[in-house]
């Protein structure tokens, strides 16, 4: 049976991270919750809404854009963070 023009998003992702990308992940996965994090989480847990405070420190500016694309990766964005602190 012929497939459709389409693909499935799983079809259109390289084969396999690089080593480096799936060493970061797996640092960032074993550390801790910011004290930040946490007291956000309590108080919702609390009382059901989050603080503007805590959303915007969590999502950033909401008058501001983005850029990350499809094609970003963990890599190149710690990367070019990195270069613009130096």
């Amino acid at each position: 049976m012929p497939q459709s023009g389409k693909l499935d998003h799983t079809m259109a992702l390289k084969p396999a991270q690089s080593e480096l990308e799936r060493k970061l992940q797996e640092r960032l996965q074993c550390q801790p919750a910011a004290d930040w994090v946490r007291d956000m989480i309590e108080h919702y847990r609390r009382t059901g809404s989050y603080r503007p405070e805590d959303l915007r420190r969590l999502l950033g500016d909401p008058t501001k854009g983005v850029d990350m694309g499809a094609d970003a990766s963990l890599a190149s964005f710690l990367a070019d963070r990195e270069s613009k602190a130096s």
